[in-house]
């Protein structure tokens, strides 16, 4: 087994732990989002939101993990639309080597915000996200607009 494939199931692994210990504690919401990166299922425990995807674009084919802590959830501001803003840390492992140091491993920061809407009594959820990264790893910088991760998507709350 790869080393890739080796980290990649000790972080679902320490994420579900984390989920069903915090799901425990308050609701739980689960959902899917389409942008950058291209396919991403939530689970969303209050107030910690994680997420699992998968990049298919093209020379950019990538794992995606982040942890993010909504500072901001929920936050009214005219009856069904509401703002959230959070902070977090993101992981993408590629499967090609990207050429030019870049290496096949990222690390680093997330700003995560956008506008909710709650419908049927707040059972689901439509949102859309921007979230500005800073990468640590492999070197320090702030990504330009490409490298932002963007969603559009939607989150239900489970009985439990």
């Amino acid at each position: 087994m790869s080393k890739t494939v080796k980290i990649f199931i000790l972080c679902i692994a320490f994420m579900a732990t984390v989920v069903f210990s915090l799901s425990a504690k308050g609701g739980l919401r689960l959902g899917l989002e389409f942008g950058n990166p291209t396919a991403v299922v939530i689970i969303r425990p209050a107030p910690f939101d994680f997420r699992v995807g998968y990049n298919f674009a093209p020379d950019k084919e990538n794992i995606f993990l982040s942890g993010d802590y909504r500072i901001i959830s929920g936050h009214q501001l005219i009856d069904f639309l509401h703002l959230f803003l959070g902070v977090g840390i993101y992981t993408q492992v590629y499967f090609a080597d990207r050429g030019d140091d870049q290496g096949q491993f990222d690390l680093g920061a997330r700003l995560p915000f956008g506008l909710q809407a709650f419908l049927i009594k707040s059972t689901l959820e439509l949102f859309v996200e921007l979230a500005p990264t800073v990468e640590f790893l492999p070197t320090l910088q702030f990504n330009k607009f490409e490298g932002w991760h963007g969603y559009i998507g939607f989150t239900i709350r489970t009985p439990f």
